[in-house]
């Protein structure tokens, strides 16, 4: 039986409400989309195929822009657009195509199930909080199934974030709190490095980086500084290796310098961060379709079925840790019973 892979960041529904079916193969949806940018790398399918048992499935609602001060502007509630994102993962559940994990019961159900029938298991998780009108409507969103939250993406109503910086805001404090009380675990990808910090001195349930790497291989407010990666390390969190080729080379960028780039480049931000804290608090979090293609990805990777190769630039020892026991040992510690 093959080792269970965990993808800790996929940003799936949001595909599909702009278009995307995922239920078909890649060359289908290939063929059906005739992209020359931001190629499809990710099916259901394919993610059977690679072995995927779980993926960190994203709510996310994209600002239609930003004001003159950074305030993000949407042309509707993003609540819901989040509200239909999650009901695109609860379609996929009723028609068997997955199963939501909301806690450690479900986790160890669906664990024995994926290795008979491959099923893809989602642990969902909201990528910038504004879709939550406010901090007493948490409960609401929990009951929803949601477990984890980045409050920012760039800046939200709450907290700083890519390239925005700034700290939480009075309800970013507040919303922190809560997460804190109810038990939602903290997505620190993405957040500003006050934000960051200062939702560390709140308090948090559990922390995460779903998707970055290391700054000082890469360094821009994206990426985790050596302290954000002690911080996470110590607090028992993992930290999810970033696939898009710009969070990998300094030198590439989506628009302008394209030096090729490879697995290889990955491995410094995998030996950097284990160095820091461990391969234990390794995984992955490719970020695979979250607005990047093929062409914005490392040249072995052409299907998320190719994820495993990452095994090559990572000692054989933790591989299996790095692949997703890593993340599933964290799912167990931090989940409700």
């Amino acid at each position: 039986m093959a080792s269970p892979i965990v993808d800790a960041h996929l940003d799936l529904a949001s595909n599909v409400l702009g278009g995307r079916d995922y239920r078909l193969e890649i060359d289908e949806i290939r063929s059906a989309e005739h992209r020359t940018s931001e190629e499809c790398t990710v099916s259901l399918p394919e993610l059977r195929r690679a072995h995927v048992a779980i993926a960190f499935a994203t709510i996310m609602v994209m600002p239609e822009r930003w004001d003159a001060t950074g305030v993000p502007i949407y042309q509707a509630p993003p609540s819901i657009d989040a509200r239909a994102q999650i009901a695109v993962y609860e379609s996929w559940q009723r028609d068997g195509l997955a199963r939501i994990i909301r806690s450690r019961a479900d986790l160890d159900v669906h664990l024995g199930l994926w290795a008979r029938d491959d099923v893809l298991g989602l642990v969902l998780l909201m990528e910038g909080a504004d879709p939550i009108d406010q901090p007493a409507d948490l409960p609401e969103w929990w009951r929803a199934g949601i477990r984890i939250i980045g409050p920012a993406w760039s800046m939200t109503r709450y907290a700083g974030g890519t390239d925005r910086p700034g700290g939480l805001t009075s309800a970013g404090r507040d919303l922190v709190a809560q997460m804190a009380e109810i038990g939602i675990a903290m997505d620190l990808s993405h957040m500003a490095d006050a934000a960051f910090g200062e939702s560390l001195d709140v308090g948090t349930h559990a922390v995460l980086a779903s998707h970055s790497n290391a700054r000082s291989l890469v360094p821009t407010d994206r990426q985790l500084s050596d302290e954000m990666i002690v911080a996470i390390g110590s607090r028992g969190g993992v930290i999810g290796l970033n696939l898009y080729n710009e969070f990998i080379h300094p030198r590439w960028h989506h628009e302008g310098e394209r030096p090729a780039v490879g697995l290889d480049d990955l491995r410094p931000h995998a030996e950097h961060i284990a160095g820091l804290i461990g391969w234990e608090r390794v995984g992955i979090g490719s970020d695979l379709d979250g607005g990047l293609g093929l062409e914005e990805t490392p040249v072995e990777i052409g299907t998320v079925a190719d994820i495993e190769k990452i095994c090559t630039i990572i000692p054989e020892a933790a591989c299996v840790g790095v692949l997703g026991n890593n993340w599933i040992e964290w799912l167990r510690r931090v989940l409700p019973a």
